[in-house]
């Protein structure tokens, strides 16, 4: 008895969640009320009542679920062991976990990234990606281009996050192994080199 009411609830949930979803992408996350999500799932007022307060409640507790399981891989992420695995032309498992994880939420992420979405929950992605990626390794000053290594930072954190949101938008049209060993060449040898413009050094033993 108690699965069939696990089943329900699990039922009940995704139904909000994907009326939510739909609503948002249709009009915009600040004009979603609960009645437009109860009448786009055909359900009543009570039974959304049962699972959550409002319409903000629901949207935080999906946006901190998604974050923070995101999270728990990106701050295990060692970006000197990376870039040892590119240099020998091998793709960073953690990297290929991290893509998995992100495509596991598309579809929400989609949404919540996208124009009618909520441009602080990318802020605190883009956050996330600099504090623990780049902000860990000790980057030193580019002295002799006379740039500051905040500068670094911010490229690199933007280009990246600009990378995977085109990726979402594309509808994951790249495996994330594919996304990965994209992401390897693009930090190992940057973009003349992807572009084809500067010859790839060879792969180190």
């Amino acid at each position: 008895m108690s699965e069939k009411i696990d089943r329900r609830k699990a039922k009940t949930k995704q139904q909000i969640y994907d009326s939510l979803m739909a609503l948002i992408a249709e009009k915009g996350l600040e004009h979603v009320t609960v009645t437009d999500i109860t009448s786009h799932a055909d359900l009543n007022r009570g039974t959304f009542y049962l699972h959550y307060r409002d319409v903000p409640d629901i949207l935080q507790q999906l946006k901190d679920h998604v974050f923070k399981s995101i999270e728990q891989l990106v701050i295990k992420l060692d970006f000197r062991k990376a870039m040892e695995y590119g240099e020998r032309r091998e793709i960073y498992p953690l990297s290929v976990q991290i893509f998995e994880e992100f495509a596991k939420h598309a579809d929400f992420l989609k949404v919540m990234f996208g124009p009618k979405g909520d441009l602080s929950y990318a802020i605190q992605f883009r956050t996330l990606m600099t504090r623990h990626i780049y902000e860990k390794i000790n980057i030193p000053e580019a002295a002799d281009l006379n740039i500051r290594r905040d500068y670094v930072v911010a490229y690199m954190t933007s280009a990246h996050f600009g990378m995977l949101m085109h990726w979402i938008e594309c509808d994951l049209d790249q495996t994330p192994q594919q996304m990965a060993k994209i992401m390897m060449n693009i930090v190992n040898y940057g973009p003349l080199v992807s572009f084809g413009l500067k010859e790839m050094p060879p792969a180190k033993p």
